[in-house]
């Protein structure tokens, strides 16, 4: 009997071994002059606090390709989803095969592994595919914590959303409507149907109107497309109001005269990522949130997903997919 169990303990240990991470893996690399192209990696490992997952899929985000060259010989993203691998030390609450999507700052995302620290891990939302759920990360993190966090936001105030069809923009546009505020969204003339099916209450096209002409006594701004739009913004903002920038903050002296706050969402001194996003997903499982994705690409057109990117236009979001199969909820 003791024969057979240490070849049945045998057989399960080989087992086990068979199915775990190999040692090299398909991945995406930043090259000179920040081309990219797929080639054969070692396969990161978990370390304290971390989770090794199998990459379903991987967000494209404007950060990607304007770090680039600070991540030369190295995996760029960050976004994530896909399924855990293998548990790093001291993980608990957490088991092997588990549907999830975080932050994989240190590793990169465009590959067949990734690493994510538990401080920016929660589980995917079962009403998402992983491509989904791969637009989530960066994206619904920075809306939450801009608009919850940083602009304290409560039912009844009135948003102004600069950008609002991109990512960012239209996570927020989501966000701000499930916490019962009146959302007014800037955008090109393409994008408003696409604002209007998110619940956008009023739609601005940039190209043909100065929102500071349309709008006054905004409750809170968030401004995600560049320095001047908050320099523009501060006008619209009521006394006592907020101006919540992610790109860029105006002269602190025009603010202070204004009677407004302007700030910056700060990820080192707030809540972790994965407490930002646990509310996203409850947001996403309650239907009141959803990511909408533009395109898809494999990881060997990974430079037409940054050269889309690049054009400034995307509605929604960009992803990567990794590998194929189920997609939908309870995977």
């Amino acid at each position: 009997m003791r024969s057979i169990l240490s070849l049945a303990s045998l057989a399960m240990l080989f087992s086990l071994v068979a199915e775990a991470a190999p040692e090299k893996m398909q991945a995406v690399e930043v090259g000179g002059g920040g081309t990219l192209s797929v080639q054969v990696r070692p396969v990161p490992r978990p370390g304290m606090g971390e989770v090794l997952i199998r990459v379903r899929a991987a967000g494209v985000n404007p950060v990607d390709w304007k770090i680039a060259m600070r991540r030369l010989g190295m995996v760029p993203g960050t976004d994530v989803s896909g399924t855990i691998d293998t548990l790093g030390e001291g993980v608990t609450g957490w088991k092997v095969g588990d549907a999830v999507l975080g932050f994989a700052r240190e590793s990169g995302s465009y590959a067949e592994y990734a690493v994510i620290p538990v401080t920016s891990l929660v589980r995917k939302p079962k009403s998402m595919s992983f491509e989904q759920a791969a637009g989530v990360p960066i994206a619904a993190e920075t809306a939450y914590r801009a608009l919850h966090e940083t602009g304290g936001i409560v039912s009844g105030q009135t948003v102004l959303v600069h950008g609002a069809a991109g990512g960012v923009g239209s996570s927020a546009v989501q966000i701000a409507k499930a916490a019962g505020a009146r959302v007014i969204g800037t955008a090109s003339s393409d994008n408003h149907d696409f604002l209007r099916s998110l619940g956008v209450d009023q739609v601005i096209d940039y190209r043909s109107q100065k929102f500071e002409e349309v709008v006054k006594n905004v409750d809170l701004v968030l401004n995600t497309a560049d320095a001047d739009t908050s320099l523009r913004s501060i006008g619209v903002v009521r006394a006592g109001g907020t101006l919540v920038s992610i790109v860029g903050l105006p002269n602190p002296a025009a603010c202070a005269a204004a009677k407004i706050r302007c700030l910056r969402p700060n990820r080192e001194a707030g809540a972790t990522n994965a407490e930002m996003l646990a509310n996203v997903v409850d947001l996403a499982d309650a239907g009141k949130f959803k990511v909408f994705v533009e395109a898809t690409y494999s990881m060997a057109d990974a430079a037409k997903a940054w050269a889309k990117s690049r054009e400034g236009h995307t509605r929604g979001k960009l992803v990567i997919v990794v590998s194929e199969g189920p997609t939908m909820k309870h995977q």
